[in-house]
């Protein structure tokens, strides 16, 4: 796992509200290049909530969120270049094959001549090359996951953002996803992924979040907030 340093990714004092309800409640989550944070929490707790703040897709009511020690800012090109997000609304293109979708990706973003070089080791990496040829709508649930997984994967970020990822996949899917996570990881790139899966967490994430109704009821390293028992596998 990284070693603590200034973090590349930091939200402060996050708040955000629907009319007079309090959504999420979030003092301070940091995570350096090549470290990875676990969001940990029932449904409806805030998870998701807090993804998209800190992918700008939901503007805080108070507080802020950094990349690099600059605003983040979704609709800038800058910052859309630098992270990959990963949400549970994620749609496939239809009239592509898996290959053609996953190599439009890292062609969108200036991979070049090793765009389909970089592909096919995604691929491989999920275990979907031997469905390379196949369209979205011939896929299982899980296939189709991985699909989508790939098109995140395949891209250069600095920064991932993912939503369970392991929904819809099986035990050798998401050992092999676990996988892909380390390699990003160990290429330096920084991850915050909400999970329902400890396996997982406790195989990747170095630091747990754990969110009860949009609030952080602990927070720390992964095998210390396992013990403590405040997540939902106690």
């Amino acid at each position: 796992m990284a070693e603590r340093l200034e973090p590349l990714l930091r939200a402060t004092d996050l708040r955000v509200s629907a009319g007079d309800v309090q959504l999420l409640a979030v003092p301070s989550a940091t995570v350096p290049a090549g470290g990875c944070l676990g969001l940990v929490g029932v449904n409806g707790s805030g998870k998701s909530t807090l993804l998209k703040a800190l992918a700008g897709l939901l503007r805080p009511d108070a507080g802020s969120v950094l990349l690099g020690g600059r605003p983040v800012r979704e609709h800038e090109s800058g910052f859309r270049r630098q992270v990959g997000v990963f949400l549970d609304d994620a749609a496939c293109f239809p009239d592509l094959t898996v290959a053609e979708h996953v190599r439009m990706v890292a062609t969108a973003h200036g991979l070049g001549p090793t765009a389909a070089e970089r592909c096919e080791r995604v691929l491989d990496l999920l275990g979907l090359r031997h469905r390379a040829d196949a369209r979205p709508d011939t896929l299982s649930a899980g296939q189709r996951q991985l699909l989508l997984l790939a098109a995140v994967l395949v891209r250069p970020a600095r920064l991932l953002l993912l939503d369970e990822p392991e929904q819809r996949l099986d035990t050798g899917a998401r050992g092999r996803l676990a996988d892909a996570l380390r390699t990003a990881v160990a290429d330096g790139t920084a991850i915050v992924m909400a999970v329902h899966d400890r396996q997982l967490l406790s195989g990747l994430a170095d630091q747990v979040l754990v969110l009860d109704g949009g609030r952080v009821v602990d927070h720390g390293p992964t095998a210390e907030v396992l013990d403590r028992g405040a997540t939902p596998w106690n």
